[in-house]
C-alpha cells in the first residue's frame, strides 16, 4: 500500500469556520458534569458562503489534553463520557489516580490511562498540524458537525485541513466501489456536481473510483466537498489523488479522526464510513458489490436515521448488484437530483434549484440483450390486459457467508458482550492491524457488530 504526504499549504494562517448554532453536545456535557466554554465570540470573519466564525491552530491546553486521553487505545466515546462525568474535565482524568480511575473503568483502562498520558506524543502531533495547516475540532467545539454528534459513538475529536461552513450542515454523502463503469463514473460526477450547483455540500472518502468522481463533480460547479479519511489528513491516499486533496482543502475540508501520520489500513475504513454516513442527511451509493464498503455505509446511515439513496444500474452487472439490494430493502431509487432534495429537509430556494437548471433525467445503460426489460420503472396505467401471473417461484435460499480461518479464530476470540481489539489479537496470537482487517471482513460479511470503544461481538 502506497501513501505519500500530503502537501504543506503555503500559509499556516488556516481558518476554521462553522455554523453559529450552538452544538448539542453542550447538552451532553452539561449532563456529564463538566464545564463548557462560553460560545466563542464572532469575529465577523466574511465568507462568500455566510458569516463564520475563525480558529487559530494553535492547542489550548484543553484540546491537548483532550487529543491525550483520546489517543489512548479503548477510551472510546462512552467510557470518555463517564470519566468526565466522574474527574470534570480531561486534564483531572489524566491527573487521576490509578485507584481512582478503576473505579470508573477498570483496571486494565485505568493502567493504560495512568501510562499512556505521559508518553503520548501531543507535541509531535502539534508540529504536524502546524506544518500541514490543519485544527483539532473535539466534541464540545461549537465546530463539530452537529450531526455527527447525535450518533452512536461519535469521534472523540476530528483532524481538519480547510473549513467547515454553515452551508455544511446541507450535506449529502455519495460512494460506491473503487472499481466504477464509466457509467458510475459518470453519475457520480453528475450527482456530485448538480448537488454542489443547488449548494448542498458532497461528502465522500477521496478512494479511487466512485468517490473521486464525486469530489470532482462537486469541485467542477464551483461548490463545496468533503472528503473523510481512514488515515491522517496529512497522508494522500490514494497517491493519485495528491492534486484533488490540496484542491479539496480549498474549496471544503479533508476530514479524519485519526491522529496526523496515520498510515491507511483496512480496519480504518468502517470507522471513516460512519463519519461520513453521520454527518450527512443522506447517503446515495453509486455501483457497489454486494462486498462493497459502500453498503457498510449504507447499513449505517439507515441505523443513524439518516436517508438511503440508491442509483440503479444493468441488470445481472456486479456492480449493480448492491444498489439493487438496497432499492429492494427500501433505499429510494434516485433517477435526477431532484428524487434526494425532495426527501432532505433543505431551504426552499434550494429545492427550487435557483442555481441551476434542471439536469436531464439519469442515463439509464443500455440492456445486455435486445429483449431485455428495463427494471425499477415507475407505474404507469397499462396499455392492454396484463395476463394470469404465473405460479410464485420458490423462496430463494439465503446466501452462505464463508469464513476463513484466521476469520473463524477471531470469531471464535469474542466474548458474547465484546471484546476490544488488542484482548482479540492477544488472543489469536496475531498483530492488532491483522485482528483489526479480519474484523473488518467479518462485519462486511455481517457476522460481527462493533460498539463503542473499538469492540466487537458475534452477531
Amino acid at each position: 500500500m502506497h501513501t505519500t504526504r500530503a502537501r504543506r499549504p503555503c500559509s499556516l494562517a488556516a481558518s476554521f469556520a462553522f455554523t453559529l448554532e450552538v452544538h448539542p453536545l453542550r447538552r451532553v456535557s452539561r449532563l456529564a458534569g463538566w464545564k463548557t466554554r462560553p460560545p466563542v465570540e464572532n469575529v465577523g470573519v466574511d465568507n462568500v458562503l455566510g458569516t463564520c466564525y475563525s480558529f487559530v491552530m494553535s492547542l489550548t491546553d484543553e484540546q491537548r489534553d483532550w487529543l491525550t486521553l483520546a489517543l489512548v487505545p479503548g477510551v472510546g466515546t462512552a467510557l470518555f463520557i463517564r470519566l468526565l462525568a466522574r474527574f470534570h474535565s480531561p486534564t483531572n482524568v489524566l491527573k487521576a489516580s490509578r485507584g481512582a480511575l478503576e473505579d470508573v473503568v477498570g483496571p486494565k483502562l485505568a493502567q493504560r490511562i495512568t501510562q499512556y498520558s505521559d508518553v503520548a506524543d501531543v507535541d509531535g502531533q502539534i508540529r504536524a498540524m502546524k506544518e500541514y495547516g490543519a485544527s483539532v475540532v473535539t466534541m464540545e467545539d461549537p465546530a463539530y458537525p452537529l450531526r455527527l454528534a447525535e450518533i452512536y459513538d461519535p469521534p472523540l475529536l476530528l483532524f481538519v485541513r480547510g473549513q467547515f461552513v454553515e452551508q455544511d450542515q446541507h450535506c449529502v454523502a455519495i460512494v460506491g466501489t473503487r472499481r466504477a463503469s464509466p457509467y458510475g463514473l459518470r453519475m457520480a460526477e453528475k450527482f456530485g456536481r448538480e448537488l454542489a450547483a443547488r449548494g448542498v455540500t458532497v461528502v465522500s472518502g477521496l478512494a479511487a473510483g466512485v468517490d473521486t468522481a464525486a469530489h470532482r463533480g462537486a469541485l467542477s460547479a464551483g461548490g463545496r466537498t468533503i472528503a473523510v479519511l481512514g488515515n491522517g489528513v496529512d497522508v494522500v491516499y490514494p497517491q493519485q489523488n495528491a492534486d484533488l486533496m490540496d484542491k479539496i482543502t480549498r474549496q471544503g475540508a479533508v476530514v479524519s479522526q485519526f491522529p496526523m501520520g496515520t498510515k491507511p489500513s483496512p480496519g480504518h475504513f468502517p470507522y471513516r464510513n460512519r463519519i461520513i454516513s453521520g454527518m450527512c442527511q443522506g447517503t446515495l451509493i453509486v455501483e457497489a458489490p454486494l462486498s462493497s464498503g459502500a453498503l457498510i455505509t449504507a447499513r449505517q446511515a439507515a441505523e443513524q436515521g439518516r436517508e438511503v439513496f440508491a442509483v440503479p444500474g444493468q441488470v445481472g452487472i456486479t456492480n449493480s448488484q448492491g444498489p439493487h439490494s438496497l432499492i429492494r430493502e427500501g433505499a429510494k431509487l434516485v433517477e435526477t437530483v431532484e428524487d434526494i432534495l425532495v426527501e432532505l429537509e433543505l431551504p426552499a430556494e434550494i429545492r427550487a434549484g435557483v442555481a441551476v437548471a434542471s439536469p436531464a433525467p439519469v442515463e439509464q445503460p443500455k440492456p445486455a440483450a435486445a429483449d431485455a426489460k428495463t427494471v425499477f420503472l415507475r407505474k404507469s396505467k397499462p396499455e392492454a390486459p396484463v395476463a394470469a401471473p404465473p405460479p410464485p417461484s420458490p423462496a430463494p435460499q439465503p446466501r452462505r457467508v464463508e469464513a476463513s480461518p484466521a476469520e473463524k479464530a477471531v470469531l471464535s476470540a469474542l466474548a458474547p458482550d465484546g471484546s476490544y481489539v488488542d484482548e482479540i489479537a492477544q488472543s489469536c496470537r496475531i498483530s492488532i492491524s491483522e485482528a483489526l482487517s479480519a474484523l473488518t471482513l467479518l462485519e462486511l460479511k455481517g457476522l460481527v457488530r462493533q460498539f463503542s470503544g473499538k469492540r466487537f461481538a458475534p452477531r
